[in-house]
């Protein structure tokens, strides 16, 4: 599925980028970049959406993790 024609007219520099998601390449100025670093073009927003949710509430669950301490000497 070709999506970029062979004339482009458009903004200098704009290169061509892929999805993240769908693998679709696109030009630069069409995709977004999330909050993981991954790029998404506007028919994957769903997707790219719920997965930051999906990270958001895994990282609010880890909880507090107890320091560990070096072996102490017992008693006389």
């Amino acid at each position: 599925m070709q999506t970029i024609g062979r004339t482009y007219h458009g903004p200098r520099f704009n290169y061509t980028d892929t999805c993240d998601y769908c693998g679709v390449p696109r030009h630069r100025h069409e995709l977004r970049l999330n909050s993981d670093q991954r790029l998404y073009c506007p028919d994957c927003v769903a997707e790219a959406e719920s997965l930051k949710d999906i990270n958001d509430a895994c990282a609010a669950n880890v909880g507090y993790i107890e320091p560990v301490h070096g072996k102490t000497r017992e008693g006389p």
